[in-house]
């Protein structure tokens, strides 16, 4: 392929990914309005789970709920039926994620939610899926062409869980009132953490600070210096 076969072949992607976000609106329904409300009013976390590709949606989402002031962990759909069953207690939701719906790995999760009272939400494209059927509330997306030239590979798919995952996330920001100060307390790291940050977070005070006065003796100078790694004193 030359260089505008590959920039033609990007384009293609681009438009087949955005045929499909348009017609996501439609899942902003009831049951997107019930799992949002639901989140909003647990006293425990959101768990979020999928598998495969859904499952590497499913770790984001739960990462931008947690870093938006709705704490949330990602437990994988198959080591789940290996002992991480046991992370999830009964204040907890379920949030779980497949494209098809009919993920066997998926048994166990949505088992265990039945067994313990435990609320089921999910988001997927298949109506008459079993997860969807066994889910408290479930948001239904329309199933699009993926972007993949043989239709195979989630692409379009799973760009589209994405957006309703942020979407969820977005409605409880506004929902709680989360601001940009409670958003450092979470993010104090990378370039985000170093905008956010505030003097306050970083000066020195009282007796943190190298001071002295100016009879000191140059000899007890250099020790207070040296004691208060400042390389300086005021």
């Amino acid at each position: 392929m030359n260089k505008s076969q590959i920039i033609s072949e990007a384009k293609k992607v681009l438009n087949i990914e955005l045929k499909g976000i348009k017609t996501i609106a439609s899942s902003f329904d009831d049951n997107f309005f019930n799992i949002v409300n639901r989140i909003y009013n647990i006293k425990g976390r959101v768990i979020v789970t999928g598998i495969g590709k859904s499952g590497h949606i499913a770790t984001k989402i739960s990462a931008t709920l947690s870093s938006t002031g709705t704490p949330s962990h990602f437990i994988h759909a198959a080591e789940a039926n290996h002992g991480d069953l046991g992370g999830i207690t009964k204040k907890d939701v379920i949030l779980a994620i497949s494209n098809s719906g009919q993920s066997n790995e998926l048994n166990g999760i949505v088992n265990y939610a039945k067994r313990f009272s435990i609320d089921l939400l999910s988001i997927s494209s298949n109506k008459k899926g079993f997860l969807f059927k066994k889910s408290k509330y479930g948001i239904i997306f329309k199933k699009p062409i993926e972007a993949c030239p043989n239709n195979l590979a989630p692409t379009t798919s799973t760009t589209m869980m994405l957006i309703i995952g942020d979407a969820i996330a977005i409605a409880l920001i506004k929902m709680k009132g989360f601001k940009k100060n409670h958003f450092s307390n979470f993010h104090p790291g990378g370039n985000l953490g170093k905008d956010l940050v505030k003097i306050t977070d970083i000066m020195h005070k009282d007796k943190d600070l190298p001071l002295t006065h100016s009879e000191e003796k140059m000899s007890k100078v250099l020790i207070q210096i040296t004691k208060k790694s400042f390389g300086c004193i005021g």
